[in-house]
């Protein structure tokens, strides 16, 4: 069973987010989840300020990233020529995920 390059060109597309989504759970494992103990019940750990900020402001950008990168998918099969599906997935990907990833370092 062999897949239309539109689907598989979809898969690859899929594979760079589902990346970035286990690379930021592997991030969250590496921060640490205690409170410092001079600081009262205000405070947060890294892991749970790391956590909200993904949820509130890394989320969305994803999400946007993904519609973008399914119109640019979408605009890459009909209009080019290009026939490797590995190629149009990643260039879907590639600038809507580089721009995510500066707005969410710029914060």
């Amino acid at each position: 069973m062999t897949l239309s390059p539109s689907r598989s060109s979809f898969l690859v597309l899929a594979g760079w987010y589902v990346a970035v989504v286990v690379a930021f759970g592997l991030f969250l494992g590496t921060l640490s989840g205690s409170v410092p103990t001079d600081c009262g019940e205000v405070c947060d750990s890294e892991r749970s300020r790391t956590l909200l900020f993904g949820l509130y402001v890394a989320l969305p950008a994803l999400f946007l990233a993904a519609l973008v990168s399914l119109a640019t998918l979408a605009a890459l099969i009909s209009r080019t020529r290009i026939r490797s599906s590995t190629l149009v997935g990643t260039l879907a990907a590639l600038l809507p995920l580089l721009a995510c990833s500066l707005l969410v370092t710029s914060l």
